[in-house]
């Protein structure tokens, strides 16, 4: 097997130990697998954790942290809560204060879940259809039913040889099939086509659309539309009288024929079918509250302690796939070369046979391994179960080590980030700490990847970025303070850490928005100045392949050891950390631009 392949399936490419200088006897004898040379493996239980900043430790963390019985760390579930209860048992074990609500380390907030009524049907003629096994359903407010609703045909949206007519469809529900996988660039032009502007035009006066899901893709869409629906905030008080809804509907194509009353591939755009009704029902109410998980340690200066640094990451992921599997090791070659970005993006052009023949040929080299391993759970080991166990591994350098920085050290695991940032947003919105004691924020999400091999983002001008050694992204981090960004630099070079800063992403304007799309966003918006570190994306971001075999345990350690460093230096600045630039407006409708 290439040492590509090595890398990739088992995450064992330069996999060193670091902070040599710094580590204490017992980091010293820690022996795992990733201070090795192997592939490391599906499952992993270490020893006791040290003061020191180890790959051991962050193994054995992440590990646990990224297992299957988290089943995906989703916010507003039952495994969200289980997870930060790890997170909440081990800063209370390292005797860091509480600064929680009521005098504990939790800061809960209200979730309300949406559900569509397992009982939701359509109704075609004599036929009954059910939702999840036939159709999908999703819908905001008081729900209001399709009743006798005629049905057209739209099909491809990119057929441009025939156009809708618009008195035609007028009150009519359009039936429309989806669109392959384009090209940003002939998206736009799709947008911009004659076509599409006919096609919206007639589309204004239909009752509603009806997107047909075919088979082969259908189960995809069940995890995420047959499931809750989760929103920020109490579940609402419908108020009497509200005007309903129409739901939005995706149907499989035994439903979408049986509204034709033809097979679909005989039907022609514009060709009215049959009627339809519908009795689609949601259940709302309280979810899992959305719990952040917040700690201090004190600063040993009585003037400056009540001061914070913040450090944080998110501890939550997006939980797990209700109507689909996937054979992870599969997924894992094929996503390496088909879709290197991961969800970020994917080629647009199809694999060619070459690349099928390696594709396959790798996977049947690991069949000689292992068996094939079907999956549902998205772990999240990078995305962001690398940031929660660093932020927990710095908190224990902190609390074991002998570092006293003057003023405090703030750590927060904002929940919800996946969501939008509720937890973050929630945090800086009801601070438990004087909001304007937040000195600066560093921000860890993602830093377990960032190798050669990874497509970490994309050039602002086009192209790809990939990693390297000692490797990692900044953003931010002189957007609102130039202070910061120097000291950021000084103390990667005067603690000859050695790191590679790449910025690029970082760039205004740049169309990946990065800047816009973590919990450092939320303390920005503040004027609080921050640095968001991170080595960027890769062919497992939000798949179901992003597990804890695949870290770079000792480049992590390494970064980790530069964050605490830069921690340190700028909780001991005679100063607060000087901003000179404009900061945003709080406001909450404020939308953030990079």
């Amino acid at each position: 097997m290439s040492p590509f392949r090595i890398a990739a399936f088992r995450g064992a490419a330069t996999l060193g130990l670091v902070l040599m200088g710094a580590t204490t006897l017992a980091a010293q004898s820690q022996n795992c697998p990733a201070t090795g040379k192997g592939p490391l493996p599906l499952k992993y239980s270490g020893g006791a954790t040290v003061a020191a900043i180890t790959p051991c430790d962050l193994m054995n963390r992440l590990y646990k942290y990224a297992d299957d019985s988290m089943m995906g760390r989703q916010v507003g579930t039952e495994y969200h809560h289980q997870a930060v209860a790890y997170i909440e048992r081990e800063v209370r074990r390292l005797g860091l204060q509480p600064a929680g609500d009521n005098g504990g380390y939790y800061q809960d907030f209200p979730i309300t879940e949406r559900k569509v009524d397992a009982a939701s049907t359509l109704t075609v003629g004599s036929q009954s259809f059910h939702v999840v096994s036939d159709f999908l359903a999703a819908g905001a407010g008081v729900p209001k039913q399709f009743e006798n609703a005629s049905v057209v045909y739209a099909g491809l949206l990119t057929d441009t040889t025939s156009q809708l007519d618009s008195a035609a469809v007028a009150g009519k529900v359009l039936l429309a099939m989806p669109m392959s996988r384009m090209t940003p660039e002939i998206q736009r032009a799709l947008v911009q086509s004659e076509s599409y502007r006919a096609y919206g035009r007639a589309r204004q006066g239909a009752l509603a659309v009806i997107n047909v899901l075919p088979d082969s893709l259908y189960p995809r869409y069940v995890g995420f539309l047959g499931g809750p629906n989760l929103t920020l905030g109490e579940p609402p008080v419908a108020a009497a009288g509200a005007p309903g809804r129409l739901p939005t509907l995706y149907v499989s194509t035994k439903v979408a024929e049986a509204m034709m009353g033809v097979p679909l591939a005989t039907a022609q755009k514009g060709q009215v079918g049959q009627t339809f009704s519908s009795d689609v029902r949601f259940t709302v109410g309280p979810a899992p509250a959305g719990r952040n998980v917040v700690a201090i340690f004190p600063g040993s200066d009585p003037k400056l302690k009540g001061e914070y640094v913040a450090i944080g990451g998110h501890s939550d992921h997006v939980g797990f796939s209700v109507g689909s599997q996937g054979e992870s090791d599969s997924l894992k070659v094929w996503g390496a070369v088909g879709h290197p970005a991961g969800a970020e993006g994917g080629r647009s052009t199809p694999l060619t046979p070459e690349e099928w023949s390696k594709v396959n040929s790798d996977i049947a080299a690991m069949r000689k391994l292992y068996p094939a391993r079907p999956d549902s759970i998205f772990n999240g080991a990078d995305d962001d179960g690398s940031g929660s166990v660093s932020v927990l591994e710095i908190a224990e350098a902190f609390a074991k080590g002998n570092v006293k920085p003057k003023r405090s050290i703030l750590f927060v695991w904002h929940a919800g980030e996946e969501m939008g940032m509720w937890g973050s947003a929630y945090f800086m919105d009801h601070p438990t700490v004087p909001r304007d004691s937040i000195v600066a924020q560093l921000n860890i999400d993602m830093v377990g990847r960032g190798a050669a091999t990874d497509v970490t983002g994309q050039g602002k001008a086009g192209g790809v970025l990939h990693g390297g050694d000692r490797y990692v992204q900044l953003v931010g981090s002189r957007r609102l303070s130039t202070e910061l960004g120097d000291l950021v630099e000084t103390v990667s070079t005067t603690g000859k850490h050695g790191f590679n800063f790449d910025y690029n992403i970082d760039a205004d304007g740049h169309p990946q928005n990065i800047y816009c799309r973590s919990d450092h966003w939320s303390y920005a918006k503040w004027g609080v100045p921050v640095v968001f570190f991170t080595t960027g994306g890769h062919s497992d971001y939000h798949q179901l392949t992003d597990e804890p075999q695949f870290i770079r345990y000792g480049h992590m350690a390494a970064l980790d050891s530069l964050i605490f460093d830069i921690a340190v230096a700028t909780a001991n600045l005679d100063h607060r950390v000087v901003v000179d630039h404009a900061k945003p407006n709080p406001a909450p409708a404020t939308s953030c631009k990079q």
